[in-house]
């Protein structure tokens, strides 16, 4: 809408009693063009915020399956070292607890 109302810029108000000017001033075609616009922008809108909505909600699934990953892995890590701490104390090699635990010589030391 391109309506030039004096003091348009100044007052918000003015410009929008000009876009109601232009609106009344269209054609039966013209609104009727008008009208689709808006629906399709306003469809799309939907669309996009629903879209947005669905890749959180995904977002939010696959971080929370790589935390439960990473908690596991670590997890049993530190299973395997309670273990390898308690074999340790009996007098076991560290050959031998690596090989039980899983661990390699760098974690056992």
């Amino acid at each position: 809408m391109t309506t030039n109302i004096p003091f348009q810029h100044e007052q918000p108000i003015f410009g929008k009693v000009g876009n109601i000017a232009e609106l009344v001033r269209m054609t039966d075609e013209e609104r009727r063009k008008y009208n689709i616009s808006i629906d399709t922008y306003r469809t799309n809108l939907a669309v996009m915020r629903n879209e947005r909505a669905e890749g959180w909600e995904e977002g939010e699934a696959i971080g929370r399956q790589r935390g439960r990953a990473e908690g596991r892995a670590e997890g049993e890590h530190q299973k395997a070292l309670s273990i390898a701490m308690s074999l340790k104390a009996t007098g076991m090699s560290l050959d031998q607890i690596a090989r039980i635990t899983g661990l390699d010589e760098a974690d056992l030391k």
